[in-house]
């Protein structure tokens, strides 16, 4: 069986270009197979218990509880201002309860709703029946999540967990994380709204956490490294709760960085590897593969979202964009590419395309930057040294959309 293999190297180097080996081989994906087990009896359902307690609302002024959601309804009792009422049902304006053994409706334009938030335990504690004291309800390990229902006593809160209300010290809980937000760019912490006094930096591609999820003045409360303060909204992006507080490693924020056009092909990545983009296979099952050399200056690691690593990450990602705009037919993606960007040129069409690509994704291919330690400038290089004209990144721009140039 005939596989078609084409991979090619983004040039990087400080003074010196040197392209990385033409060609690497491509194997045919193997085919899988799963057995299913027998499913086992089906087991009695267990009782559904609610992830929430049902919603508290405080009396704000002495009215009748009624047996119909009416101010014409039969009276049934009388609440006093203050009571609490507990419960999983409204009607148009009206919270239905039970007071003293009856239950009938109250107008909520007489009640105000507390608020409900997710806690967690910062160690092992019990539920109580009632603050600081009473018949231990249900006990707690560090870390289970619970919900208050909004009731405090002193320095107890009420709260909510497997379906089992009580009473724990306040002391022992904290508010979850609501929300995360990734940093785009190094990004300050700044110690309030407006000020300007920073805590510290936050390095980019960080996945942060918020208890409160406040914002104001463009700024949203955070934590980091045991510190709460605020960051640019704009420097930050929401993400899904299950994404990992921390640092992206150098793979995650490479691939971050080219979603927009490469999302979901294959990386690899590492010191001294061949900056590469591969397609391998055969007509309708072709394998895209990315791969990066995470070395930078002198020996150290790169920096993922150093100008330098974009351009190359960039260049490569165009590479696959190439290989999909002529739908994997190489020599023709090579006889163009050489007609569209003409003589003289020090490498292949091809290769000064991407080059050309990555410029109008928004990459820089050069660039110099002040060592505070040695005292030096360094200027660094990316990619083959050709100009990119008017017409190549018109060209550029075709490709990055999908059409052949």
């Amino acid at each position: 069986m005939r596989f078609h293999v084409l991979s090619v190297a983004a040039a990087l180097a400080l003074a010196l270009v040197v392209p990385a080996p033409a060609f690497a081989a491509g194997q045919p994906a193997t085919p899988t197979f799963s057995v299913s087990a027998p499913a086992a009896p089906q087991q009695a359902a267990a009782r559904k218990v609610s992830a929430t307690p049902p919603v508290q609302y405080r009396v704000t002024k002495e009215a009748p509880l009624r047996a119909s959601a009416s101010t014409s309804g039969r009276k049934l009792a009388t609440v006093k201002q203050g009571a609490y009422l507990s419960t999983r049902s409204t009607k148009s304006g009206w919270v239905r309860a039970n007071v003293g053994g009856k239950t009938g409706w109250f107008r909520m334009a007489d009640t105000k709703r507390l608020p409900q938030h997710r806690y967690e335990a910062l160690r092992n504690t019990s539920l109580r029946t009632s603050p600081g004291k009473g018949a231990r309800v249900a006990d707690l390990a560090r870390g289970k999540a619970l919900v208050s229902t909004g009731r405090t006593s002193g320095k107890y809160a009420q709260l909510y967990s497997a379906g089992k209300t009580g009473w724990a010290p306040s002391a022992d809980i904290r508010r979850a994380i609501t929300a995360k937000y990734q940093t785009s760019s190094t990004t300050p912490l700044y110690a309030s709204t407006r000020s300007t006094k920073q805590l510290a930096k936050i390095p980019a591609d960080y996945t942060l956490g918020t208890r409160t999820n406040d914002r104001s003045n463009g700024r949203v409360k955070v934590e980091y490294a045991g510190k709460t303060g605020w960051i640019q909204s704009s420097r930050a992006a929401k993400v899904a709760a299950n994404v990992p507080l921390g640092k992206l490693d150098w793979k995650a924020s490479a691939a971050k960085n080219i979603a927009k056009w490469c999302k979901g092909v294959p990386m690899t990545v590492g010191p001294n590897k061949p900056n590469m983009a591969e397609a391998s296979g055969w007509a309708g099952n072709m394998k895209e593969m990315i791969t990066l050399d995470t070395n930078g200056f002198g020996g150290k690691k790169l920096d993922p979202n150093h100008p330098m690593a974009i351009a190359i990450q960039y260049h490569e990602c165009a590479h696959i964009l190439q290989y999909r705009a002529y739908k994997y037919d190489f020599a023709k993606l090579d006889r163009r590419m050489d007609a569209v960007y003409g003589k003289p040129r020090t490498a292949a069409g091809t290769e000064h395309m991407a080059d050309c690509m990555a410029v109008a994704m928004g990459a820089k291919l050069s660039g110099s930057e002040h060592d505070t330690k040695s005292g030096y400038t360094r200027t660094w290089y990316a990619g083959y040294g050709g100009k990119c004209t008017p017409q190549h990144l018109t060209s550029a721009r075709k490709v990055i959309a999908g059409k052949q140039a």
